[in-house]
């Protein structure tokens, strides 16, 4: 964006030039068959597509195709082209529907002239059906030609009925109408070879359900009425779904009945939107193009949507601009990439900084060890190495090249975070929502055996046994599993999991879940489970197939076998963990520190909650808890702090707690 230069946005409008998308040949195709005075009417199609697919687009394209066809060389093939766009969901009331569609009409015989000038013609049309009263009110409007008076005042309006009325006056008036040309007479016979009605309706799917099967069922009255072509435009799901509290499993029966031609609006291809960027933006194609392969099925190769990701880049822009802020067009495109394609990313880093820093060194370190710069080859041995959460962003190669390219400072990236979602729609809210990746939370690492340097004296211990431990503390998501297998009311695990002195707690104290379940400040699914005593760690890891581990275990796997003070070192650092220097008085993500990770690789171990072992801190009295939590200081969160607490300590803030687990 040049320095003067203002922020430019795309209309969300259809597009007029449909040869953007590559519709052209779709709307030629459709529109010559409309034309083509062989194919008999009445003639019902069907232009299905999800929201943004560019249906309107392609609707208005095949109606300007109608003004090229007199300029064929061979348009003697083709009958004349008469059209109506009829915007159903305009109408509050369901019984309007085939007035207001027949006022439509009107008005475009209006707009054409053939009222005024035909006045004669419709005279005669009026003293054959005279019987009918309403029809001579129509007449004496002529002068003026108030269609809408006429229809407010029409006691009919609000009655499907009507139209048994008047069908017989209408079919006439519609076929004078088709074969009249300025200048030219009238009363040719009817003949849909001659001429038909085409009757565009558009966003079907954006009516209430009830007014959706009154407009297919106001097509379905015109069905027997030769001349008459009717385009849908619509959500196919959308349409059968509304159709199936009324005719049930028949719902698709009914639309094969009035359908005759179905055409499936096609994805836009990669390609497409190249040449749509080419044509908007030129000046942003050659930083966009490169990343249309991951940009494109994100936006379900919708054309609507990619142009609100162009406008948010657009606006941001602009807010980078306008504030001073200098960041490149192309990192600020990397940022949207991460924002729209890997949200489970960008919640990481908008959550935690560091994460973008690490993953950049994990991919330095790896890039280092290949001889091959654009190769990108991870082994198993390079995968043990990188902490569990960025494995799966290690092996995307498309993302990799982005985050090689990617060189800015912490300062920079805070400046790209705090913009994004300021310019979301709350359906590009919803659909990141249903992009967002979960981890499974139950994987586990192996420790193995041998002697590690134990407590604050690192006195010399050997554990002569390997074990498996769980790489994060048990998270909301898993313990709604437990919850939901009858953890705390189904008699087989109560005997089979709970302790005795558990099963007499829970009982008395009439105990279904943990504390704070219903709390929205600690239920997320992945921040780890908090409000539970001993009796439920210790039985929801027997459910498991798990154990509670030793605090010399817990201890091995958090500080490994070189006695370090912290999981990542000597020194305290409240950007590797949630304590009460992260300010947040909250637990957090479970993922949330890759940087933070102990030697084998376990989250969590220092901050975010207390974690029970099978330890006794006070023998028979207290248990041994380990690790810190989000409201202690980075000392009590060291790898050798021990704290003490009874088997109920479910309620106070210092007690918020979660089972870490060991394979038995």
């Amino acid at each position: 964006m040049a320095e003067n230069e203002p922020v430019y946005i795309i209309s969300d409008n259809p597009e007029k030039d449909s040869g953007l998308f590559g519709f052209d040949g779709y709307a030629k195709t459709i529109a010559e068959l409309i034309a083509y005075k062989d194919n008999k009417t009445s003639l019902v199609i069907g232009i299905y597509g999800p929201w943004g697919s560019g249906k309107t687009t392609l609707m208005q394209t095949v109606l300007s195709y109608f003004r090229k066809i007199d300029d064929y060389k061979d348009k003697d093939h083709f009958r004349n082209i008469k059209t109506v766009w009829f915007q159903a969901w305009k109408y509050k009331e369901e019984e309007e529907i085939l007035a207001a569609l027949i006022e439509e009409i009107f008005k475009v015989m209006k707009r054409d002239g053939f009222l005024e000038n035909c006045k004669a013609q419709i005279e005669t049309l009026v003293k054959k059906f005279d019987t009918l009263k309403f029809i001579g009110k129509f007449t004496e409007l002529f002068s003026g030609v108030d269609v809408s008076e006429f229809f407010s005042k029409l006691k009919y309006r609000e009655k499907l009925g009507f139209f048994d009325t008047f069908q017989d006056f209408f079919d006439s008036l519609l076929w004078e109408y088709l074969n009249w040309r300025p200048k030219k007479s009238t009363g040719e016979k009817p003949d849909d070879k001659k001429g038909v009605l085409v009757v565009f309706i558009d966003d079907l799917d954006r009516c209430p359900k009830g007014r959706i099967l009154k407009v297919l069922e106001t097509i379905k009255l015109f069905m027997d009425k030769e001349g008459c072509v009717f385009v849908i435009g619509a959500a196919n799901e959308i349409i059968e779904n509304a159709l199936k509290e009324t005719y049930s499993e028949d719902s698709s029966k009914f639309m094969d009945k009035i359908v005759q031609v179905t055409f499936n609006l096609p994805q836009v291809t990669e390609k497409d939107f190249e040449s749509y960027i080419e044509n908007i933006r030129p000046d942003i194609k050659k930083d966009i193009v490169p990343h249309l392969s991951l940009i494109t099925p994100v936006m379900q190769n919708n054309p609507r949507r990619l142009k609100r990701f162009l406008n948010n880049l657009s606006l941001q822009e602009g807010f980078l601009k306008n504030k001073g802020i200098q960041i490149s067009f192309p990192h600020l495109l990397y940022w949207n990439i991460i924002d729209y394609v890997y949200p489970s990313l960008r919640n990481d880093i908008k959550e935690n900084r560091q994460t973008f820093f690490t993953l950049k060194e994990q991919i330095h370190d790896i890039a280092r060890t290949t001889s091959d710069g654009d190769a990108w080859d991870i082994t198993e041995d390079m995968l043990k190495k990188i902490p569990l959460s960025l494995q799966g962003y290690i092996k995307d190669k498309k993302l990799i090249d982005i985050i090689r390219n990617f060189d800015i400072d912490q300062n920079t990236l805070n400046q790209l975070v705090t913009l994004s979602g300021i310019v979301e729609s709350v359906e590009e809210v919803k659909e990141k929502a249903e992009r967002e990746e979960r981890i499974a939370f139950d994987e586990v690492v192996e420790v193995p055996a041998g002697e590690f340097l134990y407590g604050d004296d690192k006195l010399k211990e050997n554990i002569d046994y390997s074990f498996l431990i769980d790489v994060y503390p048990v998270t909301n998501s898993q313990y709604k599993k437990f919850i939901a297998a009858g953890g705390y009311t189904n008699e087989e695990i109560l005997k089979k999991c709970w302790t005795e002195e558990g099963r007499k707690w829970r009982k008395a104290e009439n105990v279904t879940q943990p504390g704070y379940w219903h709390d929205e400040k600690w239920n997320q699914p992945d921040h780890p489970v908090v409000g539970v005593s001993s009796y439920e760690a210790e039985a929801y890891a027997k459910w498991a197939g798990k154990r509670l581990p030793t605090e010399k275990e817990w201890e091995n796997a958090a500080r490994g076998t070189d006695g370090r003070v912290y999981p990542w070192g000597a020194e305290f650092d409240k950007e590797k963990c949630n304590t009460h220097e992260s300010g947040l008085d909250r637990t957090t993500r479970v993922i949330l520190y890759p940087n933070g990770i102990s030697p084998y690789g376990c989250y969590d171990m220092a901050g975010n909650v207390w974690e029970w072992t099978d330890s006794w801190y006070k023998k028979d009295k207290t248990r041994v808890l380990r690790g810190g939590s989000w409201l202690d200081g980075g000392d009590d969160c060291r790898c050798a702090s021990r704290y003490g607490s009874g088997p109920l300590g479910r309620t106070s803030m210092s007690d918020f707690v979660a089972p870490g687990l060991l394979n038995e």
